[in-house]
Formats: structure tokens, C-alpha cells, sequence
């Protein structure tokens, strides 16, 4: 930086002015789409200061939050001062692997008007999967973990259809710009509350017996916020504190308003919140089908996050390979948190191996994300709310420990996978420090 740094409106040309104004804005441009997209805070500042190198500016300091951002960049003695606001929260893995390599193929130099131009190409890419399919995918995804959840065909097949209801409302709420909170309630009003109709009806007609409100808790699965839950714990192990904890209590806004709309419907219908019997199925047929119910659940969550056909894929055979193996360890009785820990850990390396071999086309992110997604123990969180509100404190105590220490396992997992293979986790960079930045050292 110059000795003497001037405010832009003290003292500079209009052509000084103009060109800092250009170069501030479509930095910030950058960091506002990766903001959008659901991205981490340390890969908004890193994309962020590696344009600002490029475009010409000398230094670039931003702050990141969950919804905002806030920037100085420093130029030819001159600096400017942004602050910007981002509303619409939301996942689109495939615009943040878009903006990924384009920052990763940056030239030394780049004009304003260049990068914006691909700003604008990025920024104009369509969703890649319509609503409708969406609402399949969600049905799947939600009864692969309501097999997981020892749930049976019949529960399977009803948590499809509940769960695909519910992502259809979700989609069309959220497009006419509703409040999340309310979006999250009566999503699972709806998922939850057919799936209750329907078993009743069942039930009073005879056809089955009234213990299969094994699903009950499974149909609302997709509401769970997976990737902040996991960008969230990423920002704190980055030590970015601010964008970790404002992501995380959005995350714990949204839990709590599905929580509400459990306890609501098992307090008015007395649904029972015990576990499932085991399903008593072969060993080799229960592998085989965790194995695929894990690879399902995770392509849909993949395809929920708008990931590409190809990263969808990948982050389910990383699911299929680490899942079932975390069952299996707490099964044999290693402590649930461990065993998390170490099929996290695995699904790291494995992101860490595979997404270079596809040239930039694919971030780690969106390959580890929806893995470890299969292992948040959403039913388990929504049991232990339903029952703080039931008044059995000892049994929601006691679930909530465990959540949280398993809500820990998956985040120290993926860091320590992080730390092993990239150098800029392992190293503190000073993201304000453009001069120091390597082309090879830039996040994939």
C-alpha cells in the first residue's frame, strides 16, 4: 500500500475514480454469487482477493458473514469502502464449482469488463434439475433414510410420498421469496402430516397395525440444512468465527422450526417416538441394501444442493463406500462419534483424490458435502426436540449430547482431511496479502 492512502472521493481523477469503482465492484460481484451459491467464508475471501489480484487492485481486505460482506480494496494510492447484502440464502454446488474454476484459470491480468462478462455467463446458468424432479429425488433420498432408520417397505413407501409433497412445497414457497422459518413448518406440517393420514387410515381400516410410525420423523429429513451445517463447522475450523457462528444459527433457526412442526403433530396424534426393531434381514442383504439406500440418499441430496450429474454420482459411491461402514463400526460398538468421525475423515480423502482427476469441473465441497450428509442424525435431533417439549428432559438430554458430539465428529472429520491434502488449511494465508498468492495453492 502507498504512504499516503486517500479516500477515492478526496483528491483522485475521475478516471482514478472510475476504475477503482470498476475494480471493487465486480470483486465484490464475485463474492456475493459464491455467497448466494452457499459457500464457505474462507473460499468467498480466497476467490475474492485472487480477482482483486488480477483485475489491479494492490490490496483487498473483506469481512464475510453468513448474509454479508464488507470490503476495502486499495489501489494507486486510493481506496474504496463496500458493504453488501445478500437475502436470498440458498445451495447451488454447480454456480460454486462454476466460479471455482473460473478463479482457479484467472490470468496475471484481467479487465473489469472481462470478468464481468463471465460473471454474467455463470450467473445465467438455469437450475440444472426442474421442481418436480427435485420432489422425486427428495422422496427417494427421505425413504433411503427411513430404511436406514430400520423403517420397512410400507414406511418406505409412504415417507416417498410424504417427502415428495413436502419438497414440492418447499420449492414453490421459496421461489415467491417466503420467510424460511415459516417455508421449514409448514413443509413439515405437510411431510410429516400425510404420512401420519395416511398410516391412521390404514391403521383404522384393519390393514395394518398401528406400530409403524417408524417413518414418522424420516419424512421430513430433507429439511435438514446439511451443507451450512457442514460449510458452518468448516468456517469455525478456518477460524472464521462470525461466518460460522451466523451460519450455524441459521442452521439450528431451521432445525427448530421443523422440530416444531414434529413435536406439533406427535403431540396432537400421540405419535410414539421409540426406535425401530432391527428389520431382521440376512447380513449380506442388509449390506447390500445400505450400501444402495446410502449411494440414493446421497445423489439426492447432491441433486437438492443443484450439484452436477457427475458430482452427484461421485458423492454417492463416497457415500456408499463410508456410510454402511459407519454403521457397521457403531454396530460392533465403537462410540457413534468415532465411528462419524473416521467415516468423515475417509469421505475427505476420498473428495481430496477424486476431484482433481476431473480438472476443476468438480470442487471438493460439492463431493464430501452430500456424503457426509447421510451420517447428520436428523431423526435422532428431532426425537430429542419432541421430547424437551413432551417434558421427558432425561431422554432429550441425553439424544442432544449425542447429536451435538456427532454434529462435532463430522465437522473434525472433514478438517482433518483438509489439513492432510491442502496446504492452505494446514498454513494460516492472509487472504489481504495479494502478493503472496499462488496460482497452485488455490482451493479446488
Amino acid at each position: 500500500m502507498d504512504d499516503f492512502t486517500r479516500s477515492i472521493t478526496l483528491g483522485s481523477s475521475r478516471l482514478q475514480h472510475e476504475e477503482l469503482v470498476q475494480q471493487s465492484a465486480v470483486v465484490m460481484r464475485l463474492g456475493m454469487m459464491l455467497m448466494a451459491s452457499g459457500a464457505s467464508a474462507y473460499r468467498v475471501k480466497s476467490s475474492m482477493a485472487r480477482l482483486a489480484r488480477a483485475v489491479g487492485l494492490t490490496e483487498h481486505h473483506a469481512q464475510v458473514s453468513f448474509t454479508e460482506i464488507s470490503t476495502t480494496s486499495y489501489a494507486k494510492g486510493f481506496y474504496r469502502t463496500e458493504i453488501s447484502e445478500q437475502r436470498a440464502v440458498g445451495i447451488n454446488a454447480h454456480r460454486i464449482d462454476a466460479l471455482g474454476e473460473f478463479v482457479s484459470a484467472l490470468p496475471s491480468q484481467i479487465s473489469p469488463a472481462v470478468a464481468n462478462r463471465t460473471l454474467d455467463r455463470i450467473e445465467a446458468l438455469p437450475k440444472l434439475y426442474a421442481p418436480w424432479l427435485l420432489a422425486l429425488i427428495a422422496g427417494i433420498a427421505c425413504a433411503a433414510f427411513a430404511f436406514m432408520n430400520r423403517g420397512g417397505l410400507l414406511e418406505c413407501t409412504v415417507v416417498f410420498f410424504a417427502a415428495c409433497a413436502g419438497q414440492f412445497l418447499r420449492s414453490q414457497l421459496l421461489h415467491r421469496h417466503i420467510n424460511h422459518m415459516a417455508v421449514w413448518i409448514l413443509c413439515g406440517v405437510l411431510s410429516a402430516g400425510l404420512y401420519i393420514a395416511v398410516m391412521t387410515g390404514f391403521s383404522s381400516a384393519g390393514l395394518i397395525s398401528a406400530d409403524h410410525m417408524v417413518g414418522f420423523i424420516s419424512s421430513v429429513l430433507f429439511l435438514v440444512p446439511g451443507f451450512p451445517l457442514v460449510t458452518g463447522m468448516l468456517d469455525l475450523a478456518r477460524m472464521d468465527i462470525s461466518a460460522g457462528l451466523s451460519r450455524l444459527t441459521y442452521v439450528v433457526l431451521m432445525l427448530m422450526s421443523a422440530s416444531f412442526a414434529i413435536w406439533l403433530l406427535s403431540f396432537l396424534f400421540d405419535v410414539p417416538l421409540s426406535t425401530a426393531p432391527d428389520l431382521g434381514l440376512p447380513v449380506l442383504a442388509l449390506v447390500a441394501l445400505q450400501i444402495i439406500a446410502s449411494f440414493c440418499a446421497a445423489v439426492g441430496f447432491a441433486m437438492l444442493f443443484n450439484a452436477t450429474p457427475l458430482a452427484c454420482t461421485w458423492a454417492g459411491v463416497i457415500a456408499a463406500l463410508v456410510n454402511p461402514a459407519r454403521v457397521w463400526l457403531t454396530d460392533a460398538g465403537l462410540a457413534p462419534q468415532l465411528s462419524v468421525a473416521i467415516a468423515a475423515f475417509v469421505a475427505g480423502l476420498l473428495a481430496e483424490v477424486i476431484a482433481p482427476l476431473h480438472h476443476r469441473q468438480i470442487s471438493r465441497v460439492s463431493l464430501s458435502v452430500p456424503a457426509v450428509v447421510t451420517m447428520v442424525p436428523g431423526v435422532l435431533f428431532y426425537m430429542s426436540m419432541a421430547h424437551f417439549s413432551n417434558g421427558d428432559v432425561t431422554s432429550a438430554l441425553a439424544g442432544m449430547v449425542q447429536v451435538i458430539l456427532v454434529f462435532a465428529a463430522i465437522g473434525m472429520g472433514l478438517a482433518a482431511a483438509r489439513l492432510m491434502m491442502d496446504k492452505n488449511w494446514l498454513y494460516d494465508r492472509d487472504t489481504q496479502k495479494l502478493g503472496s498468492l499462488r496460482a497452485d495453492q488455490h482451493m479446488r
